[in-house]
């Protein structure tokens, strides 16, 4: 197999900038904060080791792309905001993060703005946890009243079919009826559980809610 060529670094800087996972989250966790950051701050913050931090520090440094103050335990990091290439940058990871919003707007709005069937619309899994992976479902949840659920479920889906392609995303909805919220919540349901650490709701009520709701009208 031919071996890659070098680029032209005047040329092609962002080669560097970019190169590695390292150089991306730290970059990305300095061009949000905007000031000085210590490298133990950046390691937790961009949930890399201290070994993939330094790295990515070391490169960063090098192209121009941060700038590291003072000396031995007190070195701190920031963002170079004369770097030739910052607005930019800051724009790539500024475009990130609203498309993630963008995402959860969609998802916000699948059931449409006034569903008073709906009782919870929430993600959840390894999208909420922050955790997924290149090709990870964004997983949906919904909690509605078991004659109108099916219906729900497929405007949902039907509802995210552009913006899902637009976005980039592939959105897999679970539709949930008040007994299977019960059952699931009196059972200890592992699948259950997990979801309720991770949930991010975005309409309606908190799941572990209208499972403390049922039981109340259970009991009384």
């Amino acid at each position: 197999m031919a071996r890659s060529e070098p680029q032209s670094a005047m040329r092609a800087p962002l080669d560097t900038v970019f190169g590695v996972d390292s150089n991306v989250r730290v970059l990305r966790v300095l061009a949000a904060h905007g000031g000085p950051l210590s490298s133990s701050d950046i390691t937790r913050r961009a949930k890399l080791s201290k070994t993939g931090t330094r790295q990515g520090l070391i490169s960063l440094e090098e192209c121009g792309a941060i700038v590291t103050e003072g000396s031995g335990h007190s070195r701190l990091h920031r963002f170079n905001h004369d770097y030739y290439l910052a607005p930019q940058i800051k724009a790539l990871f500024g475009a990130e993060s609203v498309r993630f919003e963008k995402m959860l707007d969609a998802v916000r709005l699948s059931a449409g703005e006034q569903t008073p069937d709906l009782s919870s619309l929430f993600v959840y899994g390894s999208v909420a946890r922050g955790e997924d992976r290149r090709g990870s479902d964004l997983d949906i949840g919904l909690v509605a009243r078991q004659d109108v659920l099916a219906g729900i479920v497929e405007k949902v889906r039907g509802n995210l079919r552009q913006s899902s392609r637009s976005l980039g995303f592939t959105p897999s909805v679970v539709g949930l009826d008040l007994d299977d919220v019960s059952r699931l919540d009196r059972d200890g349901n592992p699948w259950w559980n997990s979801m309720l650490e991770d949930a991010i709701v975005l309409q309606g009520a908190r799941p572990e809610d209208l499972a403390a709701r049922v039981r109340e009208r259970a009991d009384g």
